[in-house]
């Protein structure tokens, strides 16, 4: 087994999930929430390293790496926008975001209408129960487009066809591996697939313990 770690090369801090592939026996996994890895693989097996929004990375397998941890450094790609052209009409899901924003719009354009009142005014309504309720209101909103978005790539349907798992085995996985909103918005099928059935992985042998 190949062990290490994968780091960001600016600013030394761990990233997860990196996608990690054995580009000779096209094997997989992911690092953990501390950046660690571990894959099968022997000497002259290429590893393929995959983060979203840092360049690839590939290393061939030297006979020092099977005795040592590997600290694998990767580097942020810079990003160009390209023009795009929309064919197909919005999701269910942007139709519902929308809706939703329609909804709600006079609670996010409270923090708009303040600013027309005067400096002691403004300061007053920040500290008022008012101000902190409709704040709280904000975030709840926020958090629920957020999980709401997560469940149109992340659901018990993927989960049921990746795994085989009962439906009460299910709901017991997805609650003790929630996705990360910033990783879900990125990542491709793909690599939500792979995430799946990592975690299925771990889950599956912590369950035989």
């Amino acid at each position: 087994m190949i062990k290490g770690h994968v780091y960001d090369s600016s600013s030394k801090k761990v990233l997860s999930p990196v996608s990690i592939e054995n580009l000779t026996t096209h094997q997989g996994t992911f690092t953990n929430a501390n950046g660690e890895f571990q894959l099968e693989a022997k000497m002259g097996d290429y590893l393929y390293f995959t983060y979203v929004g840092f360049k690839n990375k590939s290393i061939k397998v030297k006979e020092d790496d099977l005795t040592k941890s590997i600290e694998m450094y990767m580097s942020l790609k810079p990003v160009q926008l390209k023009d795009v052209t929309i064919y197909r009409g919005p999701t269910e899901y942007q139709k519902d975001s929308a809706n939703r924003a329609s909804i709600y719009k006079s609670a996010f354009e409270y923090e708009q209408q303040k600013s027309v009142m005067t400096p002691v005014t403004s300061i007053y309504q920040k500290f008022s129960k008012k101000y902190k309720n409709l704040r709280k209101f904000q975030d709840q909103i926020q958090d629920m487009e957020r999980q709401k978005f997560i469940d149109t790539r992340y659901n018990t349907d993927l989960v049921k066809v990746l795994t085989k798992l009962p439906d009460d085995s299910v709901s017991i996985f997805m609650n003790q591996y929630p996705i990360e909103y910033d990783f879900v918005r990125a990542a491709s099928d793909l690599e939500i697939k792979m995430w799946i059935k990592y975690n299925y992985q771990e889950f599956i042998s912590k369950k035989k313990k």
